[in-house]
């Protein structure tokens, strides 16, 4: 069964690597604070890596979520 894309998922379908390249970064930057986090003077120092790296913990799972509904998108059409 085929279905017809909307305007707005050939778009994202067609920035789909982009925010492949996006995800790897962003899970690069969250595991390369780790190193800091092993390093770090305070508890506040800790407490402020964590935070960044819950930060982009989020913003990798939504990218994922986007690339997996993207795929799917793929996989109708």
């Amino acid at each position: 069964m085929q279905t017809s894309l909307t305007e707005e998922q050939l778009e994202l379908i067609a920035q789909k690597e982009t925010f492949i390249e996006q995800k790897a970064r962003l899970l690069r930057e969250y595991k390369s604070y780790q190193n800091d986090l092993e390093f770090a003077q305070d508890d506040f120092e800790k407490y402020l890596i964590t935070a960044n790296r819950e930060k982009l913990a989020a913003q990798v799972k939504a990218l994922g979520q986007k690339i997996r509904e993207i795929e799917s998108w793929e996989n109708q059409a």
